[in-house]
Formats: structure tokens, sequence, C-alpha cells
């Protein structure tokens, strides 16, 4: 689903180009910079996405450990409460 918004960006930013006619100003300036350039930047996107996918899914990992712990911790307080209440009782 990423995918696709990633390319509707693309031509929608392609066909704001077009009719704005910014294209034929900016075209001379885009060939005269070398292709690997274009290469680069593109890299530089995608390690941008990475870092943010990867840093997201942590923040989930962390969540589910987190709910885990708890639950764990509140299981001890309920067993300490009932070994106390057994206790007085006794």
């Amino acid at each position: 689903m990423r995918r696709l918004y990633v390319v509707a960006t693309v031509v929608l930013f392609f066909v704001l180009l077009q009719w704005t006619g910014v294209y034929g100003e900016v075209a001379p300036i885009l060939t005269a910079v070398p292709w690997w350039v274009f290469f680069v930047i593109a890299a530089i996107g995608y390690c941008a996405y990475r870092v943010w996918y990867h840093s997201m899914e942590d923040r989930k990992l962390d969540h589910v450990h987190i709910e885990e712990e708890g639950k764990v911790y509140m299981n001890r307080l309920e067993e300490e409460k009932k070994r106390r209440k057994q206790a007085s009782g006794e």
C-alpha cells in the first residue's frame, strides 16, 4: 500500500511539473546533473524510509514487551495478595 502512495506521489509531482511549466525551466538543470547524483538522492531517501520503518517496528515490539511485563507484574501482585490473605486468615 505504501508503494502505491510513493508511485502516486511521483506521478502527481510529474503532472504538476508539466502543468505549471516549471519543467521547461528545470530541464536544463536536471540534464546537467550526473546520473549518479539522482541515484545517491534516491538511496538517501530509501535509507531514510527504512530507518523510519524499523523504528516504528521497534516501537511496536517495545509496547508488546511492556504489556507482557506488566501482566507478569500484576500476576505477582495478585499472588502476593492471596498469600497474605491466607497467612492472615490462619
